[in-house]
């Protein structure tokens, strides 16, 4: 059997940003258009959007322009990226804070974006990517967001570097972030003066030891190498260097394979494994795992590796991870196992609802979803997270490929996940039948065989008079045969029998 590793893939939103004294057409743009190019996008359209954060009233405002692809609702792959630009106040005019607190409000408006009918980015899953100071606003983004109950699902830092003079956070992972990545080196290149990272907890913390050959400046050699784990050719450019083959040999471990395992491939649209024990980076070093949320048991146990967030108020519904926990192919009329971990507000809010659909693309809002089952959850409260297992039945006249597909709405919010993978559909089994051959008494009682295919879920029902059948005996067949003997035939004397698809 396959299972997943339980992490969001597909159909999200990627917000890339800046740093001190920078913009987003250097690097961020030729790293964003490299995107459909990556083995994992899981489609050919990338519609993309700068949020600028300026001045404005004394305080800060966002305005969002849409630069290239389709409308996100007609979108094949429902990627969406965003390249936040904050150069008018990146040289101490503001503190990331402030930029941080403009980005969240404007991922949580409906109304930022006309083409969006109504629906906020935050209702998608987010990864957040931020260099330098960028780093602070990406994760104070994070924390903003978790005051309203919204779960960020991978947050990377590239050389992170506030500036406290600034009045810019200190970098933290918080506790509504599921998977942290940091990508930083010490190399102290420029004279003596060119800015170095650090470690963050909670993060899994790759420090960068060879940079040699790009940029005279190895802060800016981090975003180089990251741009070398989304376009994995040789040559790669982000117009800004080149990586050719010496630093394509030399910049990543062989377990990184050239740039092709690390990065970017912890991305809901790399698909790498989160919860591996790996340390590519050799012996000593800190594994992969050691970026996923532990506050809660997610996959990866339990220990206080998030910074908690305070001041929560009118809370989202999030969906934190999604899980397939049955094979990947099964027919039609068939059930496949679903394992939901969600969060949401109180009960005083009302029981968030959940949907689950069958989706032929990565696109949520497509709307060419098949919804399959909707019903109400448990209300978690914002220190919980819950796990929800379900056992969901394709329709029977339902064949193809699809995502799996799942939304939580409460107070009118919503967001949305998608399992890793697809499940394959196939044309539905023969129906359960009653061998006839085989109808007849054994020790008192009435027998036959049921005749079927393994896996079907199945349920024989009795009769007196053919129009007040009821169900008898019910069972999921682990063969193709199932021998039922009636323990009522002494109570019956006349009895008609039948069976159907079950429950």
């Amino acid at each position: 059997m396959a299972l997943q590793v339980p992490q969001a893939l597909a159909g999200g939103v990627t917000v890339i940003t800046h740093g001190f004294n920078s913009d987003i057409t250097s690097w961020i743009l030729p790293m964003a258009l490299r995107f459909p190019g990556h083995p994992g996008f899981p489609g050919t359209q990338l519609t993309c959007y700068e949020i600028e954060i300026t001045a404005s009233g004394g305080g800060f405002a966002a305005t969002a322009t849409h630069l290239d692809g389709p409308a996100p609702d007609v979108s094949n792959s429902g990627e969406i990226v965003v390249k936040l630009d904050w150069s008018s106040i990146d040289t101490g005019e503001a503190s990331t804070g402030q930029v941080a607190a403009a980005a969240a409000s404007a991922l949580l408006s409906s109304g930022l974006i006309p083409e969006n009918d109504g629906r906020p980015l935050a209702e998608l899953p987010l990864h957040l990517i931020g260099h330098s100071r960028g780093s602070s606003v990406v994760s104070e983004i994070s924390r903003e967001l978790g005051k309203r109950g919204v779960w960020v699902d991978h947050l990377t830092f590239l050389d992170p570097v506030p500036v406290a003079s600034y009045g810019d956070a200190a970098v933290q992972v918080w506790e509504n972030v599921l998977y942290a990545d940091n990508f930083y080196q010490r190399l102290n290149a420029l004279f003596g003066f060119d800015p170095m990272g650090n470690a963050v907890t909670g993060a899994y913390n790759r420090r960068l030891l060879n940079l040699n050959g790009a940029n005279s400046s190895a802060h800016s050699d981090v975003h180089l190498w990251y741009h070398g784990t989304i376009e994995l050719g040789t040559p790669a450019t982000d117009t800004q260097q080149t990586i050719a083959s010496t630093i394509r040999s030399n910049w990543w471990t062989a377990t990184e394979s050239s740039g092709a395992a690390t990065g970017f491939h912890f991305s809901r649209i790399g698909g790498g494994d989160r919860l591996s024990g790996a340390t590519p980076a050799g012996s000593g070093t800190e594994p992969i795992n050691q970026g996923y949320n532990r506050l809660w048991d997610l996959g990866a146990g339990t220990s206080a590796n998030r910074s908690l967030v305070t001041g929560k108020n009118a809370l989202w519904p999030s969906l934190v991870t999604a899980r397939r926990t049955t094979p990947a192919s099964i027919p039609a009329g068939t059930a496949f196992g679903l394992e939901l971990r969600y969060q949401s507000d109180d009960a005083s809010a009302g029981a968030p609802v959940l949907t689950v659909t069958l989706d032929p693309d990565a696109n949520p809002w497509k709307g060419n979803e098949i919804a399959i089952d909707t019903r109400p959850l448990i209300a978690t409260g914002p220190a919980n997270v819950l796990t929800a297992n379900l056992a969901l039945i394709v329709p029977p006249a339902v064949t193809g490929s699809y995502r799996i597909a799942a939304r939580i709405q409460q107070s009118g919010r919503t967001r949305h996940l998608q399992a890793a993978g697809t499940l394959v559909v196939t044309p539905a089994l023969p129906p359960p039948a009653i061998d006839r051959s085989t109808l007849g008494f054994s020790g008192g009682r009435f027998t036959f065989t049921v005749l079927g295919s393994p896996g079907q879920s199945v349920r024989i029902e009795a009769a007196e008079t053919l129009d007040d059948w009821q169900g008898i005996a019910t069972r999921t067949l682990d063969s193709a045969t199932w021998i039922f003997s009636d323990p009522d035939t002494a109570l019956h004397p006349k009895r008609f029998y039948r069976v159907v698809l079950g429950p």
